[in-house]
């Protein structure tokens, strides 16, 4: 053992902690960027779910519908039936993590 040995110097600490500031420095942004991108892939996930529940519920119901709005952990959802295309689309818009409308689709065939 060193006679003289008393623990770390302020110069060996502070090398540590810019080092450590360094590495946060460019991994945070990668992190964060990580989690918004997880959370459009819920949101769109939940759309698609809603879509599904209800072209099911037209299928069901024989081709009644009427335009809905649902709220889903604070995330708005607006279900419309487009018949001016052929086929029809059923589509579900809702805004993602970046606030940008986006709109998914599916073609509606009748029974």
């Amino acid at each position: 053992m060193w006679k003289n040995h008393r623990g770390f110097t302020l110069l060996e600490v502070l090398a540590t902690l810019v080092i450590w500031m360094v590495i946060a420095s460019v991994l945070l942004p990668g992190l964060v960027k990580m989690n918004q991108e997880r959370k459009g892939f819920v949101l769109e996930q939940q759309a698609r779910f809603i879509l599904t529940l209800e072209l099911e519920s037209i299928r069901s119901e024989k081709g009644v519908f009427q335009e809905k709005t649902f709220n889903k952990d604070g995330n708005f959802y607006i279900v419309t039936l487009k018949e001016e295309t052929i086929p029809p689309t059923l589509c579900v818009s809702y805004s993602d993590y970046k606030l940008l409308v986006k709109e998914r689709c599916l073609y509606v065939r009748y029974p």
